[in-house]
Protein backbone atom coordinates (compact mmCIF):
# COMPACT_ATOMS: atom_id res chain seq x y z
CA UNK A 1 0.00 0.00 0.00
CA UNK A 2 1.36 3.41 -0.90
CA UNK A 3 2.05 5.97 1.84
CA UNK A 4 -0.24 8.53 0.14
CA UNK A 5 -3.35 6.37 0.30
CA UNK A 6 -3.93 6.69 4.10
CA UNK A 7 -3.52 10.46 3.84
CA UNK A 8 -6.21 10.69 1.16
CA UNK A 9 -8.51 8.54 3.28
CA UNK A 10 -7.98 10.82 6.29
CA UNK A 11 -8.49 14.07 4.37
CA UNK A 12 -11.55 13.03 2.36
CA UNK A 13 -13.74 10.46 4.04
CA UNK A 14 -16.97 9.20 2.41
CA UNK A 15 -18.66 12.55 3.01
CA UNK A 16 -16.16 14.09 0.60
CA UNK A 17 -17.44 11.93 -2.23
CA UNK A 18 -20.99 13.00 -1.48
CA UNK A 19 -19.87 16.64 -1.46
CA UNK A 20 -18.12 16.21 -4.81
CA UNK A 21 -21.23 14.58 -6.29
CA UNK A 22 -23.42 17.40 -4.97
CA UNK A 23 -21.08 20.00 -6.50
CA UNK A 24 -21.18 18.20 -9.86
CA UNK A 25 -24.99 18.13 -9.81
CA UNK A 26 -25.15 21.83 -8.92
CA UNK A 27 -22.85 22.63 -11.83
CA UNK A 28 -25.05 20.64 -14.23
CA UNK A 29 -28.17 22.40 -12.95
CA UNK A 30 -26.57 25.82 -13.51
CA UNK A 31 -26.23 25.22 -17.27
CA UNK A 32 -29.24 26.66 -19.16
CA UNK A 33 -31.31 23.94 -20.78
CA UNK A 34 -33.34 26.20 -23.06
CA UNK A 35 -32.37 28.16 -26.14
CA UNK A 36 -31.14 31.69 -25.68
CA UNK A 37 -32.55 34.52 -27.84
CA UNK A 38 -30.27 36.10 -30.44
CA UNK A 39 -30.59 39.85 -30.96
CA UNK A 40 -28.31 41.58 -33.46
CA UNK A 41 -27.96 44.42 -35.91
CA UNK A 42 -27.71 43.82 -39.66
CA UNK A 43 -26.28 40.42 -40.44
CA UNK A 44 -25.15 38.27 -43.35
CA UNK A 45 -25.15 34.46 -43.31
CA UNK A 46 -22.60 33.08 -45.77
CA UNK A 47 -24.69 30.02 -46.66
CA UNK A 48 -27.96 28.41 -45.60
CA UNK A 49 -29.56 29.11 -42.21
CA UNK A 50 -31.91 27.09 -39.99
CA UNK A 51 -33.55 28.98 -37.11
CA UNK A 52 -35.16 26.85 -34.40
CA UNK A 53 -37.60 29.48 -33.23
CA UNK A 54 -39.34 32.62 -34.47
CA UNK A 55 -37.55 35.26 -36.57
CA UNK A 56 -38.28 39.01 -36.52
CA UNK A 57 -36.45 41.26 -39.01
CA UNK A 58 -36.83 45.03 -38.50
CA UNK A 59 -35.70 45.83 -42.04
CA UNK A 60 -35.27 43.92 -45.30
CA UNK A 61 -34.76 40.16 -45.64
CA UNK A 62 -32.77 39.13 -48.74
CA UNK A 63 -32.37 35.40 -49.48
CA UNK A 64 -30.43 33.93 -52.42
CA UNK A 65 -32.28 30.60 -52.21
CA UNK A 66 -35.63 29.44 -50.88
CA UNK A 67 -37.53 30.63 -47.80
CA UNK A 68 -39.68 28.24 -45.77
CA UNK A 69 -41.40 29.08 -42.48
CA UNK A 70 -43.03 26.43 -40.32
CA UNK A 71 -45.63 28.91 -39.17
CA UNK A 72 -47.15 32.16 -40.42
CA UNK A 73 -45.11 34.45 -42.67
CA UNK A 74 -45.67 38.21 -42.69
CA UNK A 75 -43.78 40.88 -44.66
CA UNK A 76 -44.40 44.32 -46.09
CA UNK A 77 -44.43 42.63 -49.51
CA UNK A 78 -42.88 39.63 -51.27
CA UNK A 79 -40.61 40.12 -54.26
CA UNK A 80 -39.01 37.59 -56.53
CA UNK A 81 -35.63 36.98 -58.08
CA UNK A 82 -35.28 40.42 -59.70
CA UNK A 83 -34.47 42.10 -56.37
CA UNK A 84 -32.11 39.39 -55.05
CA UNK A 85 -30.55 38.56 -58.42
CA UNK A 86 -27.12 40.00 -57.68
CA UNK A 87 -26.72 37.84 -54.56
CA UNK A 88 -24.69 34.69 -55.33
CA UNK A 89 -26.08 31.40 -54.04
CA UNK A 90 -23.67 29.86 -51.54
CA UNK A 91 -25.55 27.00 -49.94
CA UNK A 92 -22.39 25.21 -48.79
CA UNK A 93 -22.34 26.52 -45.21
CA UNK A 94 -25.14 25.68 -42.78
CA UNK A 95 -25.72 27.90 -39.73
CA UNK A 96 -28.16 26.78 -37.01
CA UNK A 97 -29.62 29.28 -34.53
CA UNK A 98 -31.25 27.83 -31.41
CA UNK A 99 -33.97 30.09 -30.10
CA UNK A 100 -35.65 33.24 -31.36
CA UNK A 101 -33.69 35.60 -33.63
CA UNK A 102 -34.34 39.36 -33.82
CA UNK A 103 -32.46 41.41 -36.44
CA UNK A 104 -32.48 45.21 -36.23
CA UNK A 105 -31.59 46.04 -39.83
CA UNK A 106 -31.09 43.99 -42.99
CA UNK A 107 -30.66 40.21 -42.92
CA UNK A 108 -28.94 38.64 -45.92
CA UNK A 109 -28.83 34.85 -46.36
CA UNK A 110 -26.64 33.56 -49.22
CA UNK A 111 -28.40 30.17 -49.27
CA UNK A 112 -31.76 28.83 -48.10
CA UNK A 113 -33.62 29.98 -44.98
CA UNK A 114 -35.66 27.55 -42.87
CA UNK A 115 -37.55 28.91 -39.85
CA UNK A 116 -39.19 26.67 -37.22
CA UNK A 117 -41.83 29.19 -36.23
CA UNK A 118 -43.30 32.46 -37.45
CA UNK A 119 -41.28 34.75 -39.73
CA UNK A 120 -42.06 38.48 -39.46
CA UNK A 121 -40.32 41.04 -41.69
CA UNK A 122 -41.07 44.76 -41.29
CA UNK A 123 -39.73 45.51 -44.79
CA UNK A 124 -39.80 43.53 -48.03
CA UNK A 125 -38.88 39.85 -48.27
CA UNK A 126 -36.70 39.34 -51.36
CA UNK A 127 -35.96 35.75 -52.42
CA UNK A 128 -34.47 34.25 -55.58
CA UNK A 129 -36.05 30.84 -54.83
CA UNK A 130 -39.56 30.09 -53.66
CA UNK A 131 -41.29 31.61 -50.64
CA UNK A 132 -43.41 29.13 -48.68
CA UNK A 133 -44.98 28.74 -45.25
CA UNK A 134 -46.93 26.10 -43.36
CA UNK A 135 -49.18 28.85 -41.99
CA UNK A 136 -50.81 31.88 -43.62
CA UNK A 137 -48.68 34.20 -45.78
CA UNK A 138 -49.57 37.87 -45.48
CA UNK A 139 -48.34 41.00 -47.28
CA UNK A 140 -49.00 44.20 -45.35
CA UNK A 141 -48.44 46.53 -48.34
CA UNK A 142 -50.33 44.51 -50.92
CA UNK A 143 -50.73 46.38 -54.18
CA UNK A 144 -47.95 48.91 -53.33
Amino acid sequence: MSPIRPLIRLKWPRGGMALALLAALALCAAVPLHAQPHETGSMTVGGSAHVRGPVVVHGTLVVAGRVHARGPLTAAYFTGPAAALGLPYAGGYYKVFDGPVTVHGTMVVKGDLLVDGPLTVDGPLEASGGIDADGPMRERSYGR
